[in-house]
């Protein structure tokens, strides 16, 4: 009997649904690949296969890197100290609505050369410069729009804004840019895999029964050889 109940036991255990994941991506891996900005780019990912089991979880993580290199000179007749400061702000989209307050926030991307003092004529250059960004968004809660029976796709785009800001320099300090920018992005689906029940272990009281009927055949065997 307690046999029979410790195998039971560990079927019961076996029993339920297991975690598992699935992830799909573009862009990566890291590190990215970097184009000239302004950049416009668009990457699919897929969709949730809903006959593979009962999601827990979704997680969406879009990355960003930007280059900088640019100059500044001063053009006035004396020296100046300024201070430049590249920025990148990439832009997201989809072409599932139900993302959308999801994207809204752009990941900003910047370099600054810091206060410097310029010379009469002089010209300084700074970079390049590697930046680095990412962003993550728990998307559970429109799992619906994110799955489908056998999957599918759907995309993200990603825009660049680009630009050099100057503080100090009266005015006098021009500049040159070279800005490159690249995305990528990924999403991890964890779901639970039903797993098939257990079989079924006869109760005690039947195993009794089989066992009177096994021995009640040997005994008539016997007799029979007997006679």
């Amino acid at each position: 009997m307690k046999r029979l109940s410790l195998a039971l036991a560990a079927l019961l255990a076996v029993g339920g649904a297991q975690a598992a994941t699935v992830s799909f991506q573009y862009g990566l891996p890291l590190p990215l690949a970097l184009s000239t900005t302004e950049i416009n780019q668009t990457g699919t990912l897929g969709l949730f296969n809903s006959s593979l089991g009962t999601l827990t979880a979704i997680s969406l993580t879009v990355y960003g890197a930007a280059s900088f290199q640019f100059t500044g000179t001063n053009t006035a007749a004396q020296s100046q100290t300024a201070s430049i400061t590249g920025n990148t702000s990439l832009v997201w989209s989809s072409s599932i609505a139900a993302l959308t307050p999801f994207l809204s926030d752009a990941i900003n991307l910047t370099f600054s050369s810091g206060a410097q003092t310029y010379a009469v004529g002089q010209t300084r250059t700074f970079g390049p410069e590697l930046v680095n960004g990412q962003s993550t968004d728990n998307l559970f809660a429109i799992r619906n729009a994110l799955s489908a029976a056998g999957g599918g796709t759907f995309t993200l785009n990603c825009v660049s804004l680009s630009g050099l800001a100057v503080q100090g320099g009266g005015g006098n300090i021009a500049t040159t840019q070279a800005t490159r920018a690249g995305c990528g992005a990924q999403i991890t689906y964890t779901y639970d895999v039903p797993t098939p029940p257990p079989p079924q272990v006869p109760e005690p009281a039947s195993l009794a029964l089989v066992g009177l009927a096994l021995a009640g055949a040997a005994a008539a065997s016997r007799r029979r050889r007997q006679g």
